[in-house]
């Protein structure tokens, strides 16, 4: 005989209950292996940076590689997730994965995305200086906007893009999801779980606007720079059912 609790499913978490989740979930991630987190936010920064020095086509293209680095990392935290080391080798996953031409669309498309938010945002602000400066790598030539204000008008709007299509890679890796639908059900599943999302980005916007207002701005960005993919990770794993971490 079947009783009445059996047929009782539980409710679900509530948004802040599940926000809450997903930094317990993503520092648990972090304790695991903070300085290779640490070191791999590094590479792919050092790698930015580098690839802005080409000439015109820099900054363009490190929009459109750097995401290819750091969907490694979504690969590098799900192999620890389930018990095995966290290694700098996984940087190069995207491009040993069986469909990489796509993947790389993919990262590329939501890298350059966010990108143009960021700089549309301050050309709203600044005006089409921004273009010569930001785009095309001329900054040098524009005193006027050599300044930390720039970098909040830069770096916050597009936290806003990136939350929206964050669950885009693991839907491409996990699920073998084409890039049209991978983006399209990272926005599905985010417009349905809104209000956790946005819980979960304001304390990192608060985060990056301190660490941006310190003296001691770039060692605090390495810091904070794996926390958006800890927190994507966990997301996706809650939301899309994935086994939990052995």
């Amino acid at each position: 005989m079947s009783t009445a609790a059996s047929s009782v499913s539980l409710p679900p978490p509530s948004s802040l209950a599940r926000a809450a989740g997903w930094y317990r979930e993503g520092f648990r991630l972090w304790r695991r292996a903070p300085f290779r987190l640490v070191g791999l936010s590094l590479a792919c920064m050092v790698a930015e940076v580098l690839l802005q020095l080409v000439p015109l086509a820099g900054t363009v293209l490190s929009k459109a590689v750097v995401p290819m680095l750091a969907v490694g990392v979504w690969i590098g935290l799900d192999r620890l997730a389930r018990g095995e080391p966290l290694r700098f080798a996984c940087l190069l996953s995207g491009w040993r994965h069986p469909r990489w031409p796509a993947l790389w669309g993919l990262t590329a498309a939501v890298g350059l995305i966010v990108f143009a938010v960021q700089v549309a945002a301050a050309a709203a602000v600044y005006g089409p200086a921004v273009w010569d400066a930001v785009v095309l790598g001329h900054l040098l030539h524009h005193p006027a906007l050599q300044t930390r204000r720039l970098e909040f008008v830069l770096l916050l709007p597009g936290l806003v893009p990136a939350t929206l299509l964050t669950l885009a890679p693991p839907l491409f890796l996990f699920r073998g999801e084409g890039v049209l639908a991978a983006l399209a059900g990272s926005l599905r599943r985010v417009a349905v779980h809104a209000v956790a999302f946005t819980l979960a980005l304001l304390p990192q916007l608060v985060l990056f606007a301190v660490a941006l207002s310190s003296p001691w701005a770039m060692p605090l960005l390495l810091l904070l720079m794996p926390l958006g993919t800890l927190l994507a990770y966990a997301a996706w794993r809650d939301l899309a059912g994935a086994p939990p971490a052995g």
